[in-house]
């Protein structure tokens, strides 16, 4: 072999540089965003049943305008890396395509130009890798309408199923559960609730009192509470199944 060719030739790929191939654990699953999106429970839903430790968890979200639309505006922190995709969007600050990897501390509202426009909507994936050690962490945070300065910052562990951290009954879980509830799902409800508070609405340093932050917009309570519903239902089959074979 010529010394140039010798030169240029592409080393081969060890094994530490492949993707490991399936283990065999989760049945591989296909989907399509559009489909799901249409009847999603909340915004930021999972798109698939795989939220474990060292899983990838594509979260989907859906907004539009209108004359009564208020998303309002928070921030988010995680300490795990998230990576925004965009199905489709108009009138909207997230260009249809694009993909978008965030910072660990961003803001977050409707990315409408004009939210009250009713032709403006944008529907976006938010992707993260759960982690597979301690400390996956999360906070919501509200700042203060008028002098900007922080009124609420609701923080809380975001360790996975498979973590050495994790917590089956954090948020009311148990061993049991056939359905985990998804952590930012549950700490973006109490988020909520916390804000919407006499004290959460009311700066410390101004005075201000903010409006409150709509909810119906987000509807995570809305799937807190149904995966609740979900995991007492499937307890309540198993327990009648028992009952039969006596």
């Amino acid at each position: 072999m010529s010394e140039i060719a010798e030169a240029v030739r592409i080393p081969e790929l060890s094994a530490t540089r492949r993707i490991p191939g399936p283990t065999g654990k989760k049945e591989p699953l296909k989907i399509n965003v559009y489909e799901r999106m249409a009847k999603a429970a909340a915004q930021l839903m999972p798109l698939f049943p795989y939220e474990d430790a060292g899983s990838i968890v594509p979260c989907g979200a859906v907004m539009w305008g209108g004359p009564d639309k208020d998303h309002g505006h928070f921030f988010h922190a995680n300490t795990v890396s998230e990576v925004a995709v965009t199905f489709g969007s108009h009138e909207a600050m997230l260009e249809s395509g694009s993909v978008m990897a965030t910072q660990k501390y961003h803001g977050v509202n409707s990315f409408l130009r004009d939210e009250k426009n009713p032709d403006a909507f944008v529907l976006v994936t938010v992707t993260q890798l759960q982690s597979t050690e301690a400390g996956q962490e999360e906070a919501m945070v509200a700042k203060c309408q008028k002098c900007k300065k922080e009124i609420v910052r609701h923080a809380y562990s975001a360790a996975p199923e498979g973590a050495p951290d994790f917590d089956p009954e954090q948020f009311g879980g148990r061993e049991d559960d056939v359905v985990r509830q998804f952590s930012t799902m549950v700490g973006s409800a109490e988020f909520a609730e916390i804000r919407n508070s006499d004290a959460g609405r009311t700066c410390q340093n101004c005075g201000h009192v903010s409006t409150p932050h709509n909810t119906a917009a987000w509807r995570w309570a809305n799937m807190v509470s149904q995966t609740r519903v979900v995991n007492s239902a499937h307890r309540a089959l198993t327990d009648a199944a028992k009952e039969a074979k006596l």
